[in-house]
């Protein structure tokens, strides 16, 4: 049982049982990653214990899965990971005197072969489909056929000498749509100006065109970057033609389309980038009766990509290859278990090892060795609930597994498909958590890529009416350089962002002449996010830019910058002022009579729809004073809608949970002092996670019709978790480090330890650790001094309270009363 809450208006009062990790509200599917760190090949496991590749290619989620089966009665009993650390997938079936383990994992010691020869590479892990398109006769065949890819588009490279030039030829032939509008294509490539198609209305039907590009290594990495871009209806990116030529080619559109033109490299030359990636389906077969069993398994492959097979080798996607001993008839003797194995080679090369049984388990040792061994900065956060424990290690690594490297620096991302990327806000969150884990080195690229979107006029866009990707940024600088302890380095990016302050400055002052009242002194109208479509007159970007602003001033203090300090003050008084009379004018009553500022300001939608960024505003955003009304309010309203522990309804499924958002609310629940509610809301989130310690973005209440939002494992909840759990431990409160605000009481029984080991905080690096007497009614901590002066005091929120010199060692015995 959990702790049950009642909600009052403004109130919350909370119940006295204990809390624990069960998996109450795991999703009824899931998928997990196998891949390793900085993998650019995000291998995935099902529930089932399926392989996934290829996804948002062929119509469908993913293009191919790989499964086995060895008896057609066998009942999946359940899955779990070999531990949180180590992504060996097991899943266990039952047949009739018979038990099944399958074992999905990467293989960690690949043999690399030496380099292709082909100077063109694939980047964008999509697919191909064959016959596709009907080009009129007399062209090349090579145009029935189509490179495809979902989202992200299509990305190729060509290796060229540092700075050189290449004429490039790309062909288009739309064998699907007939109407206009549907695909709209942005072809990219480097040194070139775009070029944007309409394949019905540019081209035709099945009618095939030539686009020649004049392309330079612009950037002189050795490399021409090529891309096709979806910008149609249709979100599925097609390419049937790419040649490369020396820079002296003539355009000759006819003689290409034939075939006639002999290029350096061509489309069906291109292999994969980077290096060889094995996977492996490890299968154990135990037999449980009293008579040896003969078992032919069998071997399913599901692919949109077309295969070819012979007797023990099927090719998907014209490179991936499948073998293994699957093919073969296996004895397990009675009371004995035997193993076979299926191998999914890909990658930049094929590479078929392993070729045995006994090389199959030990690449398993080898991948248990290399895992547990893994240069990722677990060990830092210890709690002594082995639950809350192993998703806080299963998140680490899982932010690792999405992380990519991109043009030499590593690259956080959100997920491993429809979110492999970097988002502003969501990127904010990634990096503040491993900067937190003391991988400040690393999150720093992260901060430096999101400046790279900085225009000319000194605002940052990655997405069109998302003005609050400025106050992200401003805010992610700041947090990055203080919990680094890095003043030289916010001082050498002071210039960018003075731009953006002034570019919110400039939108500001856009309010005030564009053809809406509602939005007088906040920032334009602009598209929500986070459960609300569409551009409106809203609250989340005024949010964002206010805690941005807020960000900046601090900032310029922190710097020693003391006229621009009051100068911005000033103006984020004036911005706060337009807020509070605007919210004055829309506040609403929810049906519980809490008073509450919806995002819309027309009060259109559910009270709690997008409320993810007024819970940011209350924390880390801290724009608001501790016994605000409005923060009152909203917080009741919030509270008022929850179902399974957590706000129902906030994200883009009005029937749903939006599982990380438990963090945002959290965190405020923790900064307006209510810890203990903090504290209910971590172990909510964590019993949304599946089994294999992973979140799927949102998902539907248990017993309901399953709906699915977003990408899984989904490593914004990740960093989540991990921040939370942190935040509940110390968080740091001005010039005060508060420690144990949000400690579960469950945490708190005999000979229990806590401890935060080198965490990094803006007074330095914290270590302390609490450990409680086998008796349960003391606990011994110690604390290290922190190297920032500008740490007042440590306040501990043990027993009656104390407070700790920040600049001393400090071990001391606390009454807990118990």
């Amino acid at each position: 049982m959990i702790a049950r809450t009642i909600f009052l208006l403004g109130i919350v009062v909370l119940g006295a049982e204990s809390s624990s990790v069960d998996f109450r509200w795991s999703p009824p599917e899931w998928q997990t990653a196998i891949c390793l760190p900085d993998d650019p090949y995000k291998s995935l496991v099902d529930k089932s214990g399926a392989l996934l590749y290829h996804y948002g290619v062929g119509g469908r989620e993913f293009a191919t899965r790989i499964s086995v089966q060895v008896a057609s009665n066998a009942v999946w009993q359940k899955q779990e990971l070999l531990s949180p650390r180590v992504p060996i997938v097991r899943t266990f079936h039952l047949a009739d005197g018979l038990e099944i383990v399958e074992e999905a994992f990467a293989v960690t010691d690949l043999r690399q072969p030496t380099a292709s020869l082909s100077p063109l590479r694939r980047l964008d892990n999509g697919g191909s489909i064959r016959n596709w398109a009907k080009p009129p006769a007399g062209l090349a065949p090579s145009l029935q056929h189509i490179a495809i890819s979902s989202r992200v588009g299509i990305q190729y490279e060509v290796a060229a000498p540092t700075g050189a030039s290449r004429r490039v030829a790309l062909a288009l032939c739309e064998g699907w749509w007939s109407e206009t509008g549907k695909r709209v294509q942005l072809l990219r490539v480097e040194g070139a100006d775009p070029k944007t198609v309409d394949t019905v209305a540019d081209i035709g039907k099945n009618k095939a065109m030539a686009f020649w590009f004049d392309a330079k290594d612009a950037d002189n990495d050795g490399n021409i970057t090529i891309e096709v871009a979806p910008r149609g209806k249709d979100k599925n990116a097609i390419l049937n033609g790419l040649w490369i030529f020396a820079p002296e080619q003539a355009t000759d559109s006819e003689s290409l389309l034939s075939g006639k033109l002999k290029p350096i490299a061509r489309m069906s030359d291109a292999k994969p980038a980077g290096p060889a990636r094995n996977d492996l389906i490890l299968v154990h077969v135990t037999n449980k009766g009293t008579a040896p069993r003969v078992i032919q398994p069998k071997l399913i492959v599901d692919t949109k990509l077309g295969l070819q097979r012979d007797e023990r080798r099927i090719v998907v996607n014209e490179h991936d290859t499948i073998t293994g001993t699957v093919f073969e008839p296996l004895t397990a003797p009675a009371g004995k278990t035997a193993s076979f194995f299926v191998l999914y080679s890909g990658g930049g090369a094929i590479v078929l090892e392993p070729r045995t049984v006994e090389q199959a388990l030990a690449c398993r040792e080898r991948a248990v060795a290399y895992w547990e061994n893994a240069p990722l900065p677990f060990g830092r956060v210890q709690v002594p609930d082995a639950g809350i424990q192993a998703l806080l290690d299963s998140s680490i690594r899982n932010i690792w597994q999405a992380r990519e490297i991109k043009k030499g620096l590593p690259a956080f991302q959100v997920g491993p498909t429809c979110y492999r990327g970097l988002w502003i806000v969501d990127g904010a969150f990634l990096l503040e958590a491993a900067t937190i884990l003391g991988a400040g080195d690393q999150a720093r690229n992260g901060v430096a890529y999101e400046l790279t979107y900085q225009q000319p006029d000194g605002r940052i866009e990655v997405m069109q009416n998302f003005s609050k990707e400025n106050g992200i940024v401003l805010w992610t600088c700041l947090r990055h350089a203080q919990l680094t302890q890095d003043k030289a380095w916010l001082e050498s990016i002071w210039p960018k962002l003075v731009r953006i302050a002034e570019h919110i400055r400039t939108l500001r002052k856009e309010t005030l002449t564009n053809d809406t009242p509602l939005d007088d002194g906040l920032v334009p109208p602009g598209f929500p996010d986070g459960g609300i479509g569409g551009v409106h007159a809203e609250y989340t970007n005024p949010y964002w830019n206010l805690l941005g602003l807020r960000a900046f001033v601090q900032a310029a203090r922190w710097l020693g910058h003391t006229d621009e300090a009051a100068q911005w003050q000033k103006e984020y008084y004036d911005f706060m002022a337009a807020f509070r009379k605007a919210a004055a004018r829309d506040m609403k009553t929810d049906p519980h009579g809490n008073r509450y500022l919806p995002i819309r300001m027309d009060g259109e939608d559910l009270p709690q729809r997008g409320q993810w960024a007024f819970c940011h505003a209350v924390y880390p955003g801290q724009v608001f004073p501790k016994n605000d009304l409005l923060v009152a309010g909203n917080m009741a309203m919030l509270a008022a809608t929850e179902r399974e522990d957590m706000v129902y309804g906030t994200g883009w499924d009005a029937t749903g949970i939006w599982n990380y958002f438990a963090s945002f609310y959290a965190h405020a629940w923790l900064w307006q002092g209510n810890g203990r509610k903090a504290a209910q809301a971590l172990y909510a989130f964590a019993n949304h996670a599946a089994p294999v310690l992973v979140w799927r973005e949102e998902q539907s209440l248990k017993g309901e019709k399953y709906k699915k939002v977003g990408d899984m494992p989904h490593n914004w909840a990740s960093a989540e978790f991990i921040r939370l759990t942190v935040h509940l431990l110390a968080l740091d409160r001005g010039d005060e480090l508060h420690l144990f605000e949000g400690l579960p009481p469950e945490w708190t029984k005999p000979g229990m330890i806590t401890k935060l080991t080198g965490i990094a905080t803006p007074f330095g690096k914290l270590t302390m650790e609490l450990k409680v007497a086998t008796d349960g009614k003391t606990a011994a901590l110690h604390v290290e001094p922190l190297s920032d002066p500008s740490c007042r005091k440590i306040v501990v929120h043990l027993g009656r309270g104390l407070t700790l010199n920040p600049r001393k060692t400090n071990d001391l015995t606390i009454d807990i009363g118990k």
